[in-house]
């Protein structure tokens, strides 16, 4: 008789934590959904202009709701999106001293702290600007941590220009660990007698995937262009813009944070050492390499032919290298400028730049320039351009006969535990959207400006 009482107190006991259970689970499928739609209704809002109305939502939603660490991430972007378009600099600072970094992402954390900072330069905030100044660890006063204000791209150029004694140490910037600032890891990396970057134009490398680098920000230190940031990165125009779609590039203003895309997908998974990759849909050059048994890519940016003039898609082989290059204007171009003179002695005027190298049997050349705005846009007529201290890095490591691939991939994914996709423009997504790789609640949220493009970012 007792065993019979037990079994059935054990059998109601069960009924009843079961019973339990299955209302946690629907209660939360509910909350799940609901919090699904309310990111989708913000979206919404936002796309249509009505920022305080996606504001009262989010906020709404967030105080009474469970929220996962995606939708947490997604909601606050949209949020600090919106709080800006709204121009309310008062409740930006307010949101962003109760952000739990920790339930961030890397690229959320940078993008919501660079949506915060551009409103509050843009307002003159100071109080703002000094708290996520404080964030970064870049005010000693509030930050016993910092040992330097040293600006990591003045320790980049150091090691670039040879300025700096070899003995002499570069104080390093000691930060929050969930800020990773531009350079301030950098160490120089030797092939064939040549000196890269690690983490700006060389960067290690696993086989087996094709992921490579880190996003970063950098801090720009006085009002200068986009242009200019560009060129000090050893980036493209678009690859830099596109990855901040929110800052005026003409008016990058001191103490601005600027989202450095270099965390990348290979444009090739089955790659070849000593083989070098263009994908022209991306301006971007790679090169993997093995140094001292183990695996780099060496990376540029570079300029590639207009619309009417497209760089060449193929298999190719370098046939031709020249220093300081004369240039010859061909016919085609003589009949767009009759008035060029017959020959470009070398020097700053010549369009070649300092280093040029065939593709093939063709008239293409990989070649540096006196336009060093051009790196990053489609402006040649069919030659890949470069910064010219980046092709002359090139041209000493390369021989003739070295393989050329070109490609012209419009995006990127890769797939392990997580799902990362790489587009590089709004035509980009275009053709990422004709796929299943990625939601639909991605592409939406893609298709905007509230996330930038040009670097590999997690997807879902």
């Amino acid at each position: 008789m007792v065993k019979k009482f037990l079994l059935l107190l054990f059998s109601i006991t069960l009924t009843s934590y079961a019973t339990e259970d299955l209302f946690k689970i629907a209660k939360q499928k509910v909350q799940t959904k609901s919090v699904e739609d309310t990111v989708l209704k913000s979206l919404k809002l936002y796309n249509d202009g009505l920022y305080t109305n996606a504001i009262n939502l989010i906020q709404d939603t967030l105080i009474k709701s469970e929220v996962n660490d995606q939708n947490y991430a997604i909601l606050n972007l949209i949020l600090a999106s919106s709080i800006y378009k709204a121009r309310e600099e008062d409740l930006m600072y307010k949101v962003i001293q109760q952000l739990q970094d920790n339930r961030l992402d890397d690229y959320s954390l940078y993008r919501i702290y660079q949506i915060a900072m551009t409103i509050f330069i843009e307002r003159k905030h100071q109080e703002g600007q000094e708290y996520i100044l404080n964030k970064l660890g870049i005010n000693t006063q509030d930050n016993p941590k910092l040992e330097t204000t040293e600006d990591p791209s003045k320790v980049i150029e150091a090691i670039i220009t040879g300025k700096e004694s070899k003995k002499e140490k570069i104080k390093r910037l000691t930060k929050s660990n969930r800020f990773i600032l531009f350079g301030e890891d950098s160490k120089v990396i030797n092939y064939k007698n040549v000196s890269f970057i690690l983490g700006q134009n060389i960067f290690e490398l696993d086989p087996q995937i094709p992921i490579i680098g880190k996003l970063s920000i950098y801090i720009s230190e006085k009002d200068q262009t986009l242009l200019e940031i560009s060129k000090k990165l050893d980036l493209g125009y678009y690859e830099l813009k596109n990855a901040n779609p929110f800052l005026d590039p003409f008016d990058i203003r001191k103490n601005q944070i600027i989202i450095v895309p270099f965390r990348r997908i290979l444009p090739i998974k089955n790659f070849s050492y000593g083989t070098i990759y263009i994908n022209i849909n991306e301006k971007r050059l790679y090169y993997p390499v093995l140094i001292e048994d183990k695996s780099y890519i060496i990376t540029f940016p570079i300029g590639i032919g207009a619309d009417e003039a497209q760089s060449p898609v193929g298999d190719f082989k370098i046939t031709q290298k020249r220093e300081n290059p004369a240039w010859y204007p061909p016919e085609s171009i003589r009949k767009e400028q009759p008035d060029l003179p017959p020959v470009f002695p070398p020097g700053p005027d010549n369009p070649l730049g300092t280093r040029a190298m065939r593709l093939g049997n063709t008239s293409f050349l990989m070649h540096g320039t006196n336009k060093e705005y051009g790196i990053g846009m489609k402006v040649s007529h069919g030659c890949i351009r470069m910064y010219n201290e980046d092709v002359e890095k090139l041209f000493e490591v390369v021989d003739v006969g070295t393989p050329v691939v070109s490609r012209d991939i419009p995006y990127k994914v890769f797939f392990n535990s997580e799902k990362f996709v790489e587009a590089f423009d709004d035509d980009s997504i275009l053709e990422l959207e004709k796929t299943s790789l990625v939601s639909k609640k991605f592409i939406q949220l893609y298709k905007t400006d509230i996330i930038g493009k040009s670097f590999a970012i997690k997807a879902w």
